[in-house]
């Protein structure tokens, strides 16, 4: 979904990581063989030592080359064994191939002078190492995420980084973060500049994103070159984390909300008393010219010695019951237009929330498993329905008959039924008659587009993007 933020790290395995080592293994080998002189001379301790700098040459480009053709599983399974790793990007394979050549050099020169120089650049390779495996080994990460989000809501993930040494500052950290759905993978990270001995910094990355689903975070990795460059050190943490992100949710167009939700319909139903006695009734005032007769109270006409009317309001509290069907009937369980079925048929039960409060709102799903919700709107929120419709499945089964025929053996007169699906009433039933009060709506792109507006219209394509990192100490 989106590359690392650091063009610095991602850039560290190239191609040449596996080539090179290889290549200057392969050096070391002819010069071992074609010089014995050289090798006459050296003390009986540094050939063993060769052979296993040049057996370590060769171990690290074959990890190289055969690690991204390794199973998926054997991949995630391998830190989980060792949480420690160690890298050399492109440039300390640069110093590498300096050292070896100053080594070499001075073998067949027997020049003091350039083994000085191979040492001296020997040794901040070593220390280098061991300052940012030091730091590694003091530091502890967290994170924070949101239970819920929505396809397309932008959204924060907290890091925390915290250095547990009381005398060692942390510089250069960088925390590598994975979050997975399925098959697709993206890799987010922050950066933390400088961490004061036993205290934590708080970080944090944005997310926005594309799919529906069960998102899983985690594992994370602390990686860091400070202070020079040459070696990159990680330690992977096992810190997971969960976020059910929902259908997108919009509002529906005026037209289609008159359609679907029955705004157009309205019943007059007089409303419940709210005194105690008669003369308190406030739905109970007097007569004005074009008032209906028939809503003439003639016991308070009576008493009063004034005509007085009864006060109607307009009703347009109705029960919902929401059909969704998911079903492909051989198609593709792939297909964009089921997204857009579930898009759909959430903000139908949100706008049904936020017009009809007392009513009792249905909502009965067909795909890969069949359920059924139905709650009160003013006694139940809608976070379990929308739990149920981030993680529900399309299939190619046959199941939406069935509930079909149930739900239209029972029809109420004071309940509205609608059918959202990506099919239409032929492909979907045997008997495509529907009967009166039902409203049938097939999803597709052109529908869609004419049913629903975003308050983000722009904002199509998924992506993850890492904000700034805020230093805040506690």
């Amino acid at each position: 979904m989106s590359s690392p933020p650091h063009p610095e790290l991602a850039n560290s395995k190239v191609p040449l990581a596996g080539f090179v080592p290889l290549l200057v293994a392969g050096v070391l080998v002819a010069l071992y063989v074609l010089l014995p002189f050289l090798r006459d001379e050296w003390p009986d301790v540094f050939h063993p030592l060769y052979w296993m700098f040049v057996g370590g040459l060769v171990v690290f480009s074959a990890v190289v080359f055969l690690w991204p053709k390794l199973p998926e599983r054997l991949r995630r399974l391998i830190p989980r064994v060792n949480r420690n790793r160690m890298l050399i990007p492109r440039e300390g394979i640069g110093y590498l191939l300096i050292m070896v050549v100053l080594f070499v050099g001075s073998s067949l020169t027997r020049e003091n002078r350039l083994m000085l120089v191979f040492a001296a650049l020997a040794g901040p390779f070593v220390v280098n190492g061991w300052i940012t495996y030091t730091m590694l080994q003091n530091v502890r990460v967290t994170r924070k995420t949101p239970l819920r989000a929505m396809v397309g809501e932008l959204f924060s993930v907290e890091m925390d980084l915290e250095n547990r040494s009381p005398l060692i500052s942390v510089w250069m950290m960088a925390a590598m973060d994975e979050v997975a759905v399925g098959d697709q993978r993206a890799r987010a990270s922050v950066l933390f500049t400088r961490v004061p001995p036993r205290t934590v910094q708080v970080g944090h990355y944005q997310l926005r994103l594309g799919l529906r689903g069960r998102h899983q975070f985690g594992p994370v990795e602390v990686v860091s070159r400070f202070p020079l460059g040459p070696i990159e050190r990680g330690c992977q943490f096992r810190e997971f984390g969960e976020t059910l992100v929902y259908p997108r949710i919009g509002r529906l167009s005026p037209r289609w909300k008159r359609r679907l939700l029955g705004a157009s319909e309205l019943v007059e139903t007089p409303q419940p008393r709210r005194g105690v006695f008669d003369d308190e009734f406030h739905h109970l005032r007097e007569y004005r010219p074009g008032d209906n007769p028939r809503a003439i109270h003639w016991r308070s006409s009576a008493r009063r010695n004034v005509l007085i009317v009864r006060e109607y309001q307009q009703n347009r509290e109705h029960n919902l019951v929401v059909l969704l069907d998911l079903e492909t009937s051989g198609r593709s369980t792939d297909s964009p237009h089921v997204e857009q079925a579930l898009s759909v048929a959430a903000t139908v039960c949100v706008e049904h929330r936020r017009e009809c409060r007392g009513s009792a709102l249905t909502v009965i799903a067909a795909g890969r498993e069949t359920w059924r919700w139905e709650a009160t709107v003013s006694s139940a929120g809608l976070e379990s329905l929308f739990d149920k419709l981030a993680v529900i499945e399309p299939a190619q089964s046959n199941r939406f008959a069935g509930l079909w025929t149930e739900t239209v053996s029972h029809l109420a007169p004071s309940t509205r039924y609608i059918v959202v699906s990506t099919r239409t009433p032929a492909e979907a039933l045997p008997n495509p008659l529907l009967p009166g009060g039902l409203q049938w709506v097939k999803v597709d792109d052109a529908s869609f587009a004419e049913l629903l507006h975003f308050p983000d219209e722009g904002v199509r394509a998924p992506e993850t993007t890492v904000s700034s990192v805020p230093v805040t100490f506690r």
